[in-house]
């Protein structure tokens, strides 16, 4: 009869951390859900307009960078799926390849930001610098694929660089704001 009391008692202590676990869940993918959808109205719309540095900052991977870099790998690879089908879904070229390289992306710098403790700027910076290269692949194979004559220094030179010096200062910007959400909100 004791056993069986305590047994009742430890499965409903289980249980209910079960559920608080599974709230937290739920909470964090419906507040990360509303992260992406801000972010993605801003990029494609607002920063659309007010361009600074004659580009458009991107700020889906400012958001998957730091949600890998805070919460970890899957965490970052589902928020890059998202982000990028969102982006590619309000402001596609016809070429979808940014869902496959944010979700990678957001899976390899969760990885390997395991090993980066205590989780600090400028660790956040390399693995930003990291991610504008890759980014800035990205474009120029876009441009690639869209323009039949290309020359490589214009592109550089006016959609590449001021692409990167954007979002750079958008990650810069934007890294105490969502660390602040990734730690309230873990998951």
């Amino acid at each position: 009869m004791q056993s069986e009391r305590s047994e009742d008692v430890s499965r409903n202590r289980i249980m209910g951390f079960e559920a608080k676990a599974r709230s937290r869940l739920v909470v964090f993918g419906v507040s990360l859900a509303i992260l992406i959808l801000v972010g993605a109205i801003l990029q494609t719309s607002v920063f659309g307009k007010l361009t600074y540095i004659g580009a458009v900052p991107d700020l889906m991977l400012c958001i998957v960078l730091c949600v890998a870099y805070f919460n970890g790998r899957h965490h970052g690879a589902i928020t890059g799926l998202a982000a990028g089908a969102l982006i590619e879904t309000i402001a596609s070229s016809g070429i979808v390849l940014l869902p496959l390289f944010y979700m990678v992306f957001g899976y390899v710098a969760g990885h390997y930001a395991r090993a980066v403790q205590p989780k600090r700027l400028i660790p956040y910076l390399i693995y930003l610098t990291f991610a504008l290269l890759l980014r800035a692949s990205i474009t120029v194979l876009y441009t690639c694929l869209i323009y039949q004559q290309i020359n490589l220094l214009q592109i550089f030179v006016h959609a590449v660089i001021p692409e990167m010096l954007a979002t750079a200062l958008a990650g810069i910007a934007l890294y105490l704001p969502l660390k602040l959400f990734c730690k309230k909100l873990k998951a």
